[in-house]
Order: C-alpha cells, then structure tokens, then sequence
C-alpha cells in the first residue's frame, strides 16, 4: 500500500499566518502580472503590423513597439502608424485624431484645438513611424510608459475628418 504525500512546508515557515501571508503576496504579484497581460487592447501585438484600415488606395497598419531612451532612463510604447500607397497615383493624406487614455478622451474639446496631420504620399510609396528621436511625431502615437505603472495608458484612438485624395 502507498503511503500519502505530506506537504512539509520549508522551516522558515514556522506557523500558518507565516504560510497565508506568503500565498496572498504571490496571489497579488501573479493577479497584476496577469492584469498588465490585459490592457494592450488598442491594436496588434508588439511587432507586428494590423490593417486598421484602407481606404482611396491607401492602406493603414498600426502596430505597438517599444522605444527606450537609456541615456534619460525612460522607456515608452507607442502605437506606429503605417501608411501604404498602393496606387500609381500621388495621395495627400489629412487628418485629426482623438486619444483615449484610461477611457478618457484628452482631446475632444472642440474642433479648434485638435491637431490636423498633413503629408504628401508618392505613388507605391509607403511612409511609417519609428522610435527615432528626430522622426516626425504623426506617425506614431504615445501609448504608455514602460517604467511607470501609474501612468495613463491610451486605451482607445480614432482618426477623425481623415481625407485621402
């Protein structure tokens, strides 16, 4: 007949309220590690490229990447914004946006103070963002910090009056 298993906890666990304060404290690191899982729910995962959508000839992809400034210790994610030209024809492309950060819109008071993007797409001509520091900002959008936890992060975007002509 086999003998049951006993659970001997280590010795430096001398009494159950010793055991149960361990077993909360790995359930709450475990339950926030789960939670961070969770909250990317703007667009694709990290690296790779999610049609947002296409319209007069030009496709647009989103895509997360993370951007880390070691020098001033700061580290961000934002959302990359791709723009692909998928015709023989030259396109201008405009646009406002609207960000959410922890479901709050941040710019959505009046049209007046909305930024409007601008540029100019060749034909076949595809133009993105990158974590460059001398990139042009329209094309990525901040998402969050990496290094900070209590920071808002963007939960929701639109492109809003977007014109491709």
């Amino acid at each position: 007949m086999k003998k049951p298993i006993l659970f001997y906890p280590p010795s430096f666990i001398k009494s159950s309220f010793t055991f149960g304060c361990l077993f909360f404290y790995f359930f709450l690191i475990s339950s926030n590690i789960l939670s961070q899982n969770t909250s990317k729910s703007v667009s694709a995962p990290e690296g790779e490229w999610n049609l947002y959508m296409e319209s007069n000839g030009v496709k647009i992809f989103t895509q997360n990447d993370e951007c880390h400034d070691f020098k001033n210790g700061t580290h961000y994610e934002y959302l990359m914004l791709k723009f692909v030209n998928t015709t023989n024809v030259n396109k201008k492309i405009k646009w406002s946006e609207n960000l959410y950060y922890n479901g709050k819109c941040t710019n959505c008071k009046g049209n007046s103070d909305k930024p409007i993007f601008e540029f100019d797409l060749e034909a076949n001509e595809t133009k993105q963002g990158n974590c460059g520091t001398d990139v042009n900002d329209m094309f990525r959008i901040f998402n969050r910090f990496l290094n900070y936890t209590d920071k808002p992060v963007l939960t929701k975007y639109e492109f809003i009056n977007l014109e491709i002509k």
